[in-house]
């Protein structure tokens, strides 16, 4: 996965989604556009909202579907990492998620 808190959604590859689709539930198609922080703009496939599990810790959150032209698999924008309870470590670069009673 990817973390950056400069994103302000969360996102799956459609490589991964289309691969793991059958398993989830609650996912719904989607036919809206976002525009890139570089101006591309994509569309979008799918949404998904649901629990997410991250090294044993919990969250609800929500996945947004499209391509991601192979940079990531997941991408942990600042909501996600806001109810993960992220903190980012700028000198090791290190993400650390808890929910108080496992890190």
């Amino acid at each position: 996965a990817l973390f950056d808190d400069g994103a302000m959604m969360g996102a799956m590859c459609s490589l991964v989604f289309s691969k793991i689709r059958h398993n989830l539930q609650g996912w719904q198609p989607s036919k809206q556009t976002l525009c890139m922080a570089n101006g591309t703009v994509v569309l979008l496939e799918a949404m998904w909202s649901g629990t997410i599990q991250v090294n044993g810790v919990e969250a609800e959150g929500t996945f947004k579907v499209f391509n991601s032209g192979g940079g990531w698999s997941f991408l942990f924008g600042k909501p996600l990492l806001q109810v993960f309870k992220a903190k980012h470590n700028y000198t090791t670069d290190e993400v650390t998620i808890t929910d108080d009673t496992t890190t």
